[in-house]
């Protein structure tokens, strides 16, 4: 199986978390189609206590301008420097750049390129800060073949060259944006987890192992089996054909926790039994082998209901642990107990269990009533904690605040365009219908509507060149700054304008190579996904009652974001019923007791809702991650009131009520707070990750495991208490 794992490969590429026919992203590449593509790196400039609209400054931008052609495959260069700029002068029009050889610009140039810079619309809030000084250099690319390494080869070439800049002005700051910086944050995120946060649990977990089970052995036997489970589970992803993604890389960290809950209950086991190795083994595993097949199962079952994730990464994270929970449990009852055979056996054991155990059964009290009131009392209080759950995310927010692309992105959006963007492509009713005035008349007032909004920060629209032109030719008139009053004269507005173009600059960005449709872009800002939701729609119907000759397809990357953490949540639901379905079914056939089935579900039940339901009450917002936690979580949590109710099932043949309670707490209580104690561990390292989605599922993870042993430790054996005080004598 590990030979598999050498036909692994990564894709870091944001398209990844949407399947090839998601409508979001079928209509986000129907635009890409339509004009010039739209991945980019932006070089966001803040040039310090000069100020932008200094020769020197001004002369910087031009040599990065010039520097950023020659970035791997880039088609397009945009800044203030190369911006189309139109004059006229008596008959003759000139378009050209609007900054040539700036370090020969007198004051009066500078400050007629700044007066020009700031009014002009196309140019001002996106390339250009409104009232400030920063700028940015956009290098628009085409990237071909592996999307890893050419995202690789273009970030490197985008750090050289910062790097350079910064070196030659160090009064200067210089950040990387852009579709293609955010790519490579995935990437780089995935190895930082890779690189980091394995090494640190592993470390984290074998020492609490050598620490609890004082058995260097029983460590080295599970740190074996480990290895086994995760590279079994990563050749067989490789065999199968799935691509790994930031989220589904973090997979090994989930397996690794898993394989030490079920190798925790055998080698404590193990340890706590009497005589000769071989006969405390064979107890072990007579006691314990039908525990770990049923939570592996259940587990697996939880894990495989992200396969009803609406998201792919998730989906493939949630099918390699499953893969790697069925290995952990083969293993654990067939590789671990050969390894404890084969290596030298442990001089000592736990001191600590006996103690652990008879704290644990001090817990079964005959007043299990007041527990299970207080219980109630804490449930009723947190539960109304799940109706203030609501969908939102935010892209940007994946990444940590000490990411340099979560860094420049919030520049970007607090001074600059903003990083959320929604591409229209407004259609006219035939090929070269885009010069119809009364066409352009509703395009321009949609714009200008777009304007008005409170989330907006810009708007580019093909309207605008119009009108510059317009008024241009009109030698500058402020009543000419209008619209075409012809189909003719808007037809020879944009021949002017595209035989004056640049190498590079054409309009394919813009308009269409039919004339029939024309982009419009607008830019948001400080939004999230409800917000951005929000706003498509409002803009869809001011565009089906104010402009009934317009035709419209949009898209966006966060626009896709928000539509998919939508559709994640109402997929989850079911996928959360299956889970709660597929494992109801398989407790009540193992324990054959519907009884216990019942109780054991609900007390599985009980932690998950509650760890949501906390998180309503102090995140309220259901993400990407969150929302697919809960199945997740579900096949975690089984695990302990499996190897309570097993036990509890078995002991009750011979004893009462009161006697069995007591004694499945004094010998599987410590091997729940052990196992609860290394998957904190975890998770916890998990928790660490610098790209959200990682770190917002360890969290809800974390909660909900705290959560499952105080119900496990403290409801559970109450309420059995409780029905046994109360049932009729016969």
């Amino acid at each position: 199986m590990l030979v598999g794992a050498a036909r692994l490969e990564f894709d870091p590429r944001y398209q990844t978390f949407f399947d090839a026919d998601d409508p979001q992203r079928l209509a986000f590449e129907h635009l890409r189609e339509v004009f010039t593509p739209s991945d980019n790196v932006a070089f966001v400039v803040d040039p310090g206590p000069g100020g932008l609209f200094t020769a020197s400054t001004l002369a910087l931008l031009e040599d990065l301008t010039a520097e950023g052609w020659q970035l791997p495959y880039a088609t397009r260069v945009e800044s203030l420097t190369n911006f189309t700029h139109s004059e006229a002068d008596g008959d003759d029009v000139f378009i050209g750049p609007l900054v040539e050889d700036a370090s020969r610009l007198d004051p009066r140039a500078l400050a007629l390129i700044e007066a020009m810079a700031r009014s002009d619309p196309m140019l001002s809030g996106r390339l250009v800060e409104v009232d400030g000084d920063l700028t940015a250099v956009v290098v628009t690319v085409m990237p071909r073949g592996d999307p890893l390494e050419s995202n690789r080869e273009i970030m490197s070439a985008a750090r050289e060259l910062k790097a350079r800049i910064v070196a030659e002005h160090p009064e200067v700051d210089v950040h990387l944006a852009g579709i293609v910086a955010m790519n490579h944050a995935f990437s780089e995120s995935s190895q930082q987890d890779s690189l980091r946060l394995l090494p640190l649990m592993l470390v984290l977990m074998l020492i609490g192992l050598r620490v609890l089970l004082a058995s260097w052995p029983l460590v080295v036997a599970t740190f074996g089996v480990m290895i086994v489970a995760v590279a079994g589970a990563l050749g067989a992803a490789g065999w199968l054909g799935m691509e790994l993604t930031t989220p589904s890389a973090l997979a090994p960290i989930i397996i690794v926790t898993v394989v030490v809950a079920d190798c925790v209950h055998i080698g404590l086991a193990t340890a706590r039994g009497e005589g000769a190795l071989a006969a405390r083994l064979r107890a072990a595993l007579d006691e314990h082998h039908g525990p770990v097949l049923l939570t592996t199962f259940t587990t697996a079952a939880g894990f495989l209901s992200m396969n009803f994730s609406a998201v792919p990464p998730f989906r493939d994270l949630g099918n390699l642990v499953a893969m790697g929970v069925v290995l952990a449990g083969v293993l654990s009852l067939w590789l671990l107990p050969a390894l404890v055979m084969l290596l030298p056996e442990a001089r000592r054991r736990p001191t600590w269990v006996e103690a652990m155990g008879r704290s644990c059964a001090a817990l079964a009290t005959p007043r299990s009533g007041r527990r299970l009131v207080l219980g109630g009392l804490v449930v009723v209080l947190l539960l109304p904690g799940l109706a203030r759950l609501g969908v939102n995310d935010d892209f940007v927010g994946y990444f940590a605040p000490s990411q340099p692309f979560r860094q420049a992105a919030e520049l970007v959006d607090a001074r600059l365009g903003g990083m959320y963007e929604i591409e229209y492509q407004l259609l006219a009713d035939s090929e070269g219908g885009i010069h119809s005035p009364a066409w352009l008349a509703e395009v321009d007032a949609f714009a200008t509507w777009l304007r008005e909004q409170p989330e907006t920060a810009h708007v580019l629209t093909y309207t605008d060149v119009l009108k510059r032109l317009n008024r241009t030719l009109a030698g500058g008139a402020p009543q000419a700054h209008a619209l075409p009053e012809s189909a003719e004269e808007a037809a020879q507005y944009l021949l002017l304008y595209e035989l004056s173009l640049p190498l590079g600059l054409d309009v394919t960005n813009m308009v269409a190579q039919d004339y029939g449709s024309v982009r419009l872009l607008v830019s948001l800002r400080d939004v999230d996904s409800r917000r951005v939701l929000a706003f498509e729609e409002r803009a869809g119907a001011w565009l089906a009652e104010h402009a009934p000759a317009v035709t419209e397809r949009h898209g966006g990357i966060n626009l896709m974001f928000a539509h998919i953490s939508e559709r994640n949540v109402a997929a989850m639901f079911e996928g959360n019923l299956f889970a709660v379905l597929v494992i109801g079914a398989l407790l009540a056939v193992a324990l054959r007791a519907p009884g216990l089935a019942l109780l054991s579900l609900v007390t599985n039940l009980l932690p998950v809702a509650l760890a949501f339901a906390v998180w309503g009450w102090l995140v309220a917002d259901l993400g990407l991650a969150v929302s697919a936690a809960f199945g997740m979580t579900l096949g975690i949590v089984v695990d302990d009131t499996v190897h309570l109710l097993t036990r509890y099932r078995r002991l009750r043949v011979h004893a009462d009520v009161a006697t069995a309670v007591r004694s499945t707490l004094a010998t599987v209580g410590p091997a729940l707070v052990v196992t609860t104690l290394i998957l904190l561990v975890g998770f916890a390292a998990l928790a660490l990750s610098s790209f959200a989605l990682n770190a917002l599922l360890a969290q809800i993870t974390l909660l909900t495991i705290v959560l499952a042993l105080l119900v496990d430790l403290l409801l559970l054996p109450a309420w059995l208490m409780h029905r046994a005080s109360v049932a009729p004598q016969r």
